[in-house]
């Protein structure tokens, strides 16, 4: 029986069973499409428009961006006592609309979508925000339940979302980010910057997500996803990474009387970074006690000894199983847990295509293929397909797959793509 398994495809038969790529994990496009919104809409095709229809919004209303290029004149600032609203590009493609600011370094236009009040549910989706001085999307506390699906955000001079805290402890909840794209079209301003940065939030699903060039022309940027400030339960699964400094951080800093993170998973996700982009390490848990770490495959091409590391004393009862990575797994300042079935010797032969960042397994990759322990391994794998296949689960977010000989033919609209 051929091993011809696991490779990016549009369309994968696995015994029998045609799955269509918006099933798979990672930055599917087309992504997975939106239900029609529920309530009235607004239709605006140009920049005047679509900013009188936020400042007029109402509760139940979604605007409706038609296909073009708005250069924003300001914010578009979503403030009051809100239910279910939103803003969405007219068609499924994050390209057809683009709201532009005025640059990274012209602070003209500091926010792109900004979101504070009392907004209960806010879909931000199919489009794409760039060249934002601050950040092309910003929550304030008092906002619940964000839903960023299907966005491209280009070139922001700090943090691309940004979910804010109130002096009181509260935050942002239940956000949800996901098919989405972030990044720089070379590096950012400077090094002050985040993807995803996220204060005292619970509940945060980041979800088959691209992080490009998270990376500082100076000094070290990120990381690209940043919980803390004592966020909980966020589950970061199914994203790419590609050229970042430093790619998710649950928790930072040993928060005196709290912790900085606790509970949550990290799990399934692909980190390429390349030897030419000084880094730091790609995945870190900080003063976050339960949190799981499992599953991942991470090449940083040798530009940083130990690419997960678990810090500080309050970090306990943690998991970090059936990693596969080109480093150690290292604790420090009195961190424990259980560390176990991880591969620290990974090479970038064992994947398809690590600079375009696939790396889903080689059928030479024996290291990793049926050495995992199933104890912790997620149920999907980052294609959301099922482990185990084959003598038991594989080592990495990768859970390669062998399709039978003589398959039923392909419908002949099937576009495989590696």
């Amino acid at each position: 029986m051929p091993s011809i398994k696991s490779y990016s495809l549009a369309a994968v038969f696995t015994l029998g069973t045609l799955v269509p790529m918006a099933a798979l994990a990672g930055p599917a496009t087309p992504a997975p499409p939106l239900p029609p919104p529920v309530g009235a809409t607004v239709l605006v095709s140009t920049e005047a428009q679509l900013q009188s229809a936020v400042s007029g919004l109402s509760s139940n209303t979604t605007i409706v961006v038609a296909p073009g290029t708005y250069t924003l004149t300001g914010p578009l600032y979503i403030n009051g006592t809100f239910t279910n609203v939103g803003i969405r590009g007219a068609t499924n493609n994050r390209d057809d609309v683009v709201l532009a600011g005025a640059g990274m370094n012209d602070a003209s236009v500091p926010y792109g979508i900004w979101v504070g009040g009392n907004v209960q549910g806010v879909t931000i989706a199919n489009l794409t925000i760039r060249d934002i001085y601050y950040h092309p999307i910003i929550l304030n506390a008092g906002t619940q339940s964000p839903l960023i699906h299907n966005v491209r955000l280009l070139n922001a001079g700090q943090q691309f979302i940004k979910s804010n805290a109130t002096g009181s402890g509260t935050g942002v909840n239940n956000g949800i980010v996901r098919y989405s794209i972030i990044e720089y079209a070379t590096t950012s301003r400077d090094d002050y910057t985040n993807g995803v940065d996220v204060h005292t939030g619970t509940g945060w699903a980041i979800r088959h997500n691209l992080f490009r060039n998270v990376r500082s022309p100076v000094g070290l940027a990120g990381p690209a996803i940043l919980m803390w400030n004592g966020s909980s339960n966020t589950t970061v699964e199914g994203n790419t990474f590609i050229d970042c400094q430093r790619e998710i951080s649950m928790g930072l800093i040993d928060r005196a009387g709290a912790t900085d993170h606790s509970g949550g998973i990290v799990q399934n996700n692909f980190i390429f970074r390349s030897a030419s982009v000084s880094g730091d390490t790609a995945i870190l848990i900080a003063d976050s006690p339960n949190t799981k770490v499992v599953n991942n495959s991470i090449l940083v091409s040798g530009g940083y000894s130990s690419p997960i590391e678990y810090r500080f004393a309050g970090t306990t009862g943690i998991v970090i199983a059936n990693n596969l990575l080109d480093g150690d797994v290292t604790a420090r300042d009195g961190a424990t847990g259980t560390v176990t079935n991880n591969y620290t010797s990974a090479a970038a032969g064992l994947f398809v295509s690590p600079a375009a960042g696939d790396l889903h397994l080689k059928p030479t990759a024996s290291v990793a293929i049926d050495k995992g322990s199933a104890t912790f391994a997620p149920a999907v794998d980052w294609d959301g397909r099922p482990r185990p296949f084959g003598l038991a689960v594989d080592i990495g977010a990768d859970e390669f797959r062998t399709i039978v000989s003589n398959p039923p033919a392909p419908p002949k609209n099937l576009r495989i793509i590696r």
